[in-house]
């Protein structure tokens, strides 16, 4: 009864499949993933296995090359997604006493204000960008119109972001102040809270893959928002993701990156003008 020898699980994440896992994050999604991390993904994978019911990883990397929406699904699981309302206060803070002055100084009748969040997520910083627009308007800038773009190679973020719900517990970093003025309490559910509609008109969301450029056209914006992104590419994804962005940066916009990937963004026609924070250069 002991002679049958044990047969590997056909979960086993095997050498081969991870090398064909990890190219195709690359090619995918546009992240760089260490051959060690197995661990990481079988994490992010297993779940696709049993939805798709197949046995292997094998057989998944099979499935990955002739089908397009399991691809989809497969940098979905593999992107991480977090976030909050006035996540690195300091930007917000500059945008509200500098940046914003300065583009309404520069504006001779009213203007609209693109902001672009190029990783949206579940629309947190968007929308937090929103609010202090409007709290620049309060202070006399009436002269900017605010538009929100925000982008997100993930599905379910950015379905969640149009939706505009959040916790009590995700809106903690919003001030009681901007609270009572920009939420709405749930009539049904104790602790829910949704976007009021002046900011949710002015927001359109989308599915973007910063990496191909697929998802980008006809983004034009005076503000970017590209924080906590960077840091998952290599330096070639880097270069072409930066540039992407930067195509579609109006002269004399703004580029923010997250504080421990500022220099991942340095680029021929992009100044600094505080750390983190770039300017486009008027030519």
């Amino acid at each position: 009864m002991f002679d049958r020898p044990i047969r590997p699980s056909p979960m086993r994440l095997r050498p081969e499949d991870v090398k064909q896992l990890v190219a195709m994050a690359r090619s995918v999604v546009g992240i760089t993933i260490d051959e060690r991390k197995t661990d990481f993904l079988t994490g992010r994978l297993g779940r696709r296995l049993v939805a798709t019911g197949l046995e292997s990883y094998a057989d998944y990397c099979r499935l990955l090359q002739s089908n397009a929406a399991e691809r989809v699904a497969f940098g979905e699981a593999l992107t991480t997604h977090t976030t909050s309302f006035f996540r690195e206060k300091a930007q917000y803070d500059w945008l509200l006493e500098e940046g914003l002055p300065e583009m309404a100084a520069s504006a001779k009748s009213q203007r609209e204000i693109v902001v672009w969040s190029a990783a949206c997520s579940t629309g947190q910083e968007g929308y937090t960008a929103l609010m202090v627009m409007h709290q620049a308007r309060d202070r006399g800038l009436r002269g900017l119109a605010p538009r929100l773009i925000g982008t997100d190679i993930s599905r379910p973020v950015v379905r969640r972001a149009r939706t505009a719900i959040y916790s009590k517990q995700e809106v903690e970093g919003i001030s009681l102040d901007l609270r009572r003025r920009f939420l709405l309490s749930s009539k049904d559910t104790d602790g829910i809270y949704r976007i009021v509609p002046e900011l949710r008109n002015q927001a359109t969301w989308r599915e973007a893959n910063l990496a191909s450029g697929e998802g980008l056209d006809g983004i034009s914006a005076d503000i970017v928002f590209l924080r906590n992104v960077l840091i998952y590419f290599d330096e070639e994804i880097r270069t072409r993701v930066v540039d992407n962005i930067y195509r579609r940066l109006r002269p004399g916009g703004i580029l923010m990156t997250g504080h421990t990937e500022a220099s991942h963004a340095r680029r021929d026609g992009l100044e600094l003008v505080r750390p983190s924070i770039y300017r486009k250069v008027t030519r």
